[in-house]
Formats: C-alpha cells, sequence, structure tokens
C-alpha cells in the first residue's frame, strides 16, 4: 500500500520534533499559531505547573471539558510527567461523572470553562504555565499513558488502558496507506474522549505535522485550512452540498459509520478528496482495518501492526496497537484469551482477504425463531436520503418473542409508512421494523456513537399501544 512508517521514538515525540522542526507550525487554534519549538516548551511549563499543584508519577488526571487547547496541553503534560491522562465527556451525568472518577481512583480533575465541576476526595487542578525545569520522567512508551471510556452493552462504561506505544502503532499502521507528512495537518473535529479523537493526537505526534482545533466559526470554516480530517457522511455531504468542497485544501478524509453512499466518495473525488473507511475499536488504539472507499461492503485490509482472525463467526485482534487491559482502581486486567486474541464480540466473515461486518454478537436477537442483527437494518435504512443516524433495537412481542423497533434522526420528516416500501428488496419480511420511533435530542450525544443500551431503554419506556 505504501511505505511502512516507524513508531518507534527515542524520546517523546514533541522534543523530537522540537529538535527537528523547531520552527515549523506544529498546532492551530483559531488564529493562534505554536512551532514545535514552542510546544516543546509549553509542555515542559504545564508538567512542572502539574508537578507544583503535587501531580506525581502514576497519579490519574482526568480532564472534563469539550476539545481545547487547554485540554491538548493537560494530556501531555500530564503524559510527560509520567500519570495517566483520561478525558471524560462533558455532558457525562454529575452522578455517572463521580463513578467514572471514582472507578479509576483519578486523583486529580481538570474542568474546562463553563463546565460544572464535581466534588470528591480529588484535587481541581489548573493550568499553571511554571517556570521552565529539568523533570525526572524518561520515555517509556510501553508505559500506560492515557485511559479511554468505551461503553459496552450494559453496566458502567470500561476504562481502556493504552501505552504511547500502542498509540504510536496504531497511527504507524494507518498513515503506512494514508498519507499524512510533514506538510499536512488534520482537523480535531473528533472529541478528545473518544478513541476516534485521541488517535488524531497521535498521529500528528508521529508525524510531526500539525494539528488544528476547530474554532466557533463552523465545520466548512475549519476545514477551509487543513489538508485531513476525521467525518461521519452526513458532514461530508453537506460540505459538498455547499458548493465550496473545490475550493478546500482538503486532501484526505478518513469516515466513520456503516454506510457511505458510492455517490458521495465520487463527488469528494471529483473535488480532489479521497475518502478513506476503515472499521476500529477503543481495544485497539482505534482502526484496525482500512481501504480507500470504493462503494463495496467491505471495511478494508488489515493495516500493519495488527492481526485478525475469525473464529466461529466472532472477530479476533491482536497486535502491537492492541491496548494493555481494562483500568480499575485495582490496577489493569487483561483482556486477551489465553493466545493472546481479543474477542472483539463482532460478527464477520474475510473474503478475498477483505473483512465484513455482520454486526455484534450481543445486539443480535431471535423474532420468530429467526436471527436479527441490527446492524442489518440499519445499514438497509441510512441508504435512505433523509436518513441521517438510526439504532435498532428489540421490543418484547407476545407472538414473535422479539420484534425490531428502529429510533432515526432525519434531516426532513418521513412519512414511516413510505419506509415499508423502501426496504422492499433490502430486507427480508421478518427484519422490517415493527415501529418507527424519532430520536430524542438527549439520546443523540455527541454524534459520535450513541448509547445502544440508552436508546433501548427509552423504547422499552414508551407505552405498548404506540
Amino acid at each position: 500500500m505504501g511505505k511502512l512508517i516507524s513508531p518507534l521514538f527515542t524520546t517523546w515525540p514533541w522534543i523530537k520534533w522540537g529538535e527537528e522542526r523547531g520552527l515549523e507550525i506544529a498546532l492551530r487554534d483559531g488564529i493562534n499559531v505554536w512551532t514545535w519549538s514552542e510546544v516543546l516548551t509549553q509542555i515542559n511549563r504545564y508538567a512542572n505547573g502539574l508537578l507544583q499543584q503535587g501531580v506525581k508519577r502514576d497519579d490519574v488526571v482526568v480532564g472534563v471539558g469539550k476539545n481545547s487547547i487547554e485540554l491538548i496541553w493537560l494530556q501531555l503534560a500530564s503524559i510527560r510527567i509520567g500519570a495517566h491522562f483520561s478525558a471524560i465527556n462533558p455532558r457525562t451525568p454529575m452522578n455517572q461523572l463521580h463513578q467514572l472518577v471514582t472507578s479509576i481512583s483519578a486523583k486529580h480533575i481538570w474542568f474546562g470553562e463553563g463546565q460544572e465541576s464535581i466534588s470528591g476526595t480529588w484535587h481541581h487542578l489548573q493550568l499553571i504555565n511554571a517556570d521552565y525545569g529539568v523533570i525526572a520522567t524518561t520515555w517509556q512508551p510501553t508505559r500506560l499513558a492515557t485511559l479511554t471510556f468505551t461503553s459496552g452493552s450494559t453496566g458502567l462504561p470500561k476504562a481502556v488502558a493504552h501505552s504511547a506505544s500502542n498509540h504510536l502503532h496504531s497511527a504507524s499502521g494507518l498513515l503506512s496507506w494514508m498519507p499524512f507528512d510533514t506538510s499536512d495537518s488534520w482537523l480535531l473535529s473528533l472529541p478528545l474522549f473518544h478513541i476516534s479523537g485521541l488517535a488524531i493526537v497521535w498521529r500528528w505526534l508521529l508525524s510531526g505535522a500539525t494539528l488544528v482545533l476547530p474554532t466557533e466559526e463552523g465545520l466548512l470554516n475549519d476545514l477551509s485550512g487543513v489538508t485531513h480530517a476525521s467525518l461521519v457522511p452526513t458532514q461530508l455531504q453537506r460540505i459538498l452540498a455547499s458548493g465550496d468542497a473545490s475550493r478546500l485544501a482538503l486532501k484526505r478524509i478518513l469516515l466513520g459509520g456503516t454506510v457511505i453512499p458510492t455517490e458521495l466518495t465520487d463527488e469528494a473525488k471529483e473535488n480532489g478528496i479521497e475518502c478513506w473507511l476503515g472499521y476500529g475499536m477503543t481495544e485497539m488504539s482505534s482502526t484496525v482495518t482500512a481501504k480507500l472507499a470504493d462503494g463495496l461492503s467491505g471495511v478494508g485490509h488489515v493495516l500493519p501492526y495488527r492481526e485478525l482472525r475469525i473464529e466461529k463467526g466472532e472477530v479476533l485482534v491482536r497486535g502491537e496497537a492492541l491496548a494493555l487491559g481494562y483500568y480499575r482502581s485495582a490496577g489493569i486486567m487483561s483482556i486477551t484469551n489465553e493466545d493472546g486474541w481479543y474477542q472483539s464480540n463482532d460478527l464477520g466473515h474475510v473474503e478475498g482477504a477483505e473483512l465484513h461486518i455482520q454486526g455484534r454478537a450481543d445486539n443480535m436477537f431471535i423474532s420468530g425463531g429467526e436471527n436479527i442483527h441490527p446492524e442489518k437494518i440499519e445499514k438497509a435504512l441510512l441508504v435512505h436520503a433523509d436518513i441521517e443516524q438510526v439504532i435498532v433495537v428489540d421490543m418484547p412481542d407476545e407472538e414473535f418473542g422479539q420484534r425490531p423497533v428502529a429510533v432515526i434522526k432525519s434531516v426532513n420528516i418521513i412519512d414511516c409508512s413510505t419506509l415499508t416500501d423502501f426496504l422492499q428488496g433490502k430486507l427480508t419480511s421478518f427484519e422490517h421494523p415493527a415501529r418507527y420511533e424519532n430520536m430524542p435530542e438527549d439520546l443523540l450525544g455527541t454524534g459520535i456513537k450513541i448509547s445502544r443500551q440508552k436508546v433501548k431503554e427509552w423504547v422499552h419506556s414508551l407505552p405498548l399501544s404506540k
């Protein structure tokens, strides 16, 4: 695919780039810019500021806030002194935020501007621009660096523990195929509390390129000065519809989502934009397989530094990008089986060395004796031009045991009676949703990943007569 990029560093990535590319722009936040030399200095200053506030090696530091330059500084400064950094969704309810912070025994919390704080046994941090000094912690890439929460089907989200080596191997594998070099820039369009946002930071650190933070001026404005971005199909659709795509500097987009219309990627290509897509998970530090969008249903081939196998229909993965484990106050718990494989619970198969995903094993349910995969129904519905997002869950039914219910977010009002005709030929009759509901705003979250469990709980709370 391309030249294999090494993920190996002999020192902190920002020190390497500060020495080699000191005067080149590393960070841009609106009209403010920092060179690599300034990034190196600033990280050390904030790191010393954390030390002055009592943050120690192996302490857990939590950042609660939307993407900002302060959250970037906090992450890198925490890692620089050997602490473990975790960003948490600022929209997390207060009671759950307290549970998450407690579950990882966090000792220090930073709250972003306008963010409501919570009290507890932890210390509230500030970003202090302290005097530049020598920091004892040395570069040890296999040490625990970050904790990223990922939601399961039930229970409290799990904190996935990654090392710098995990992140850099993840970045190296993708960028060996999808070019991103020192002359490029990537928009931090996804939240740092999600692995897809965190991965952008590590691709930047690996490549020595430029990281650009979003502004209040809107996505189209933010994309005007970057070469790379991570987007969902509806965002790309709006950009192309604006008629301004040809004037953008965009060269490559990494698309997330289950359905990527060929017409969309073809139009992007006509405007000089390559569209890449893939399959990934938090436990593998983001992307596992990838490819240039080609209109086919597969999710690409396995990237370097990863391995993949199918066992009894389930996708198993391992490699240098695989996380250290799940983190709890007692320490790191292994996530692999006796052979070192992580069992993803995703159902899939390989055709011509390309992976095809069928859905989640724990999402499948039985309706009238037939196996129902919600993801298959979602994929069929997302082809509809007016449907932006959809989650299909099961609802108890006296006759069939369980029946699918589709909860949708649409661009325009949809007459749900027309969806039955729309799905003809795409799904068998027993796969057709028995009911459609509009997605409540409070379930949309960040738009990156909707909680299927919360949608299911909401559907089950509705009157049966609906």
